[in-house]
């Protein structure tokens, strides 16, 4: 693996703060508070920098062991900083009440993870089923190092640290966001503390698109450090979700069909979730809905500047950020435009032009660590129960063998919902169809609803199986690597990668699946 060298920006570095607000405000002047500022602007190594030299100079002082903990927090010693947080403790310091920081859930939910390293990254993960993570995270995670810090004008100065948490409980314990939030927006992963965390494919039962979201974490980070932690969440959002597939080399916007369909309903009926609901968190929106439009909204934001703007102009945008000046007043001028209302005008303009997806698209429920079934987890028939009646009896036929029958039941559910359709009612149909020998009919009715919604993993396996049965190896192995990249503990998805790569001449990516379907086996 290629050494990263990134350049680190003046505006960080420590002899630099010296001559800045220490200079107007003298109660700051003392060595640990200069640590503080570090950590408030993002740049962890400037407070490395300062904590180790007042941990020579003056080891046992209040201001030195605030400074440690905080430092040692985001470095990821967690058990350290809960050392030196029992200390400042025992000398009645209230750090609850100056900082919320959860060092002891995290010291206990990151407890046993295990720990690999790479091109100037860290991942840690659960051990067991979650080693299978680890290649792909490393590979995502150097990769977005390359990419965004290229893009950014530059990137973080010290190894970045993931840790993909094997549960979402373990996650929410760890990030310190309620749990009501992130049950109503699925917000699972997060960029803070000079580090990223994220929740396992696991977390959800259906998987996620878990890889995309470490770079759209990573991009928060490199955005934070490039401005001094002075970007509002509108723009890094937007931001990071319209950037998120870049680590791919594509140019597309990381714009789900779900986000464009409710896009487009907003710019029709001009229902825009209004900035200020999420000046703080996406994660404390009402629904993940809401969430969706919202990240819509800002992501397109970002392809307007984009198509505006000269090359180069996120650099731009973020380097005049890190130098005190207005955001929305930047991004405006970047664009051609004398002020934020008129950029806003100009991108309404714009984005009614975009070739967006219309067709209604369902909100897929948010269903954690295993909780229900998959009908909790199904857009239609979760709020359905008299339509989910017939895909229980659905299942039940099917599996004496009563494929006609099946198809009747599951087609009572399909045909009595009134929105839009149910990607699992898609997937059930189909493999009624394909054991009829009906293949045509199977792989038409799935295609019609795959491209709809991606990141169904039960829709991209029936994929597969449908063009492998067909004789079709080289389009089956896109659909089962697009179910890898959702949930990767499906054996039955790692021996079809196997497989088909195999008979594609690919000895290396067939050696890499058959690896992971032995690992799943041996931990069942």
């Amino acid at each position: 693996m290629k050494t990263l060298f990134v350049n680190r920006p003046l505006f960080v570095n420590k002899r630099s703060l010296l001559g800045l607000c220490f200079v107007a405000n003298t109660a700051w002047a003392g060595g640990a508070q200069q640590g503080m500022v570090c950590l408030d602007m993002g740049d962890l190594s400037c407070a490395k920098e300062v904590r180790d030299e007042q941990m020579i100079a003056a080891p046992d002082a209040t201001e030195t062991l605030q400074l440690n903990l905080r430092t040692l927090f985001r470095e990821g010693h967690y058990l350290e900083a809960v050392a030196v947080l029992d200390q400042l403790e025992a000398r009645g310091v209230d750090v609850a009440a100056k900082d919320g920081s959860p060092y002891r859930p995290t010291a206990e939910a990151t407890a046993g993870m295990e720990e690999t390293t790479g091109a100037g990254v860290i991942m840690r993960q659960g051990g067991g089923l979650d080693r299978i993570l680890i290649d792909d995270a490393l590979t995502v995670l150097e990769r977005s190092r390359e990419v965004y810090d290229g893009l950014f004008g530059g990137g973080p100065d010290h190894d970045v640290l993931l840790d993909v948490f094997p549960t979402a409980r373990r996650f929410i314990q760890a990030s310190g966001l309620p749990p009501e939030a992130v049950r109503a927006t699925g917000v699972i992963a997060l960029s803070k503390w000079s580090r990223l965390l994220v929740s396992s494919p696991r977390a959800l039962g259906r998987g996620y698109g878990w890889k995309d979201t470490i770079a759209h974490e990573y991009i928060h980070l490199v955005v934070a450090w490039r401005t001094a932690d002075r970007t509002p969440v509108w723009l890094q959002e937007g931001l990071a979700k319209h950037m998120e597939q870049r680590w791919r080399g594509t140019e597309t916007s990381g714009l789900t069909p779900h986000q464009q369909s409710i896009l487009a309903a907003a710019v029709r009926d001009e229902s825009f979730v209004p900035f200020e609901k999420f000046k703080h968190s996406m994660a404390y929106l009402d629904s993940g809905e809401e969430a969706a439009l919202a990240f819509a909204q800002v992501s397109t934001m970002m392809g307007y500047l984009e198509a505006k703007g000269e090359t180069g102009v996120f650099s731009t945008v973020l380097s005049r950020i890190r130098d005190g000046e207005e955001p929305g007043l930047v991004v405006a001028e970047a664009a051609s435009h004398v002020n934020f209302e008129g950029f806003k005008a100009g991108w309404l303009t714009w984005l009614r032009t975009q070739p967006l997806i219309a067709k209604e698209i369902a909100t897929m429920p948010v269903v954690l660590d295993g909780e229900g079934n998959e009908f909790d987890a199904d857009p239609l028939l979760s709020a359905r129960s008299d339509l989910a009646r017939f895909a229980r009896l659905g299942d039940l036929l099917r599996q004496r063998g009563r494929f006609v029958a099946a198809l009747v039941e599951y087609r009572k559910a399909t045909d009595g919902a009134d929105g839009p359709p149910s990607p699992l009612m898609v997937a059930k149909e189909a493999a009624c169809l394909q054991s009829l020998d009906q293949l045509s009919e199977a792989l038409r009715i799935v295609e019609s609803s795959v491209d709809l919604y991606p990141e169904h993993t039960l829709l991209q396996v029936t994929h597969g199986r449908l063009l492998d049965q067909l004789g079709r190896p080289a389009e089956a192995v896109s659909a089962w690597q697009q179910a890898h990249d959702l949930n990767p503990f499906d054996p039955e998805v790692q021996a079809a990668l196997a497989k088909d790569w195999a008979m594609l001449g690919e000895p290396e990516r067939a050696a890499r699946h058959q690896r992971y379907r032995a690992l799943l086996a041996f931990e069942e």
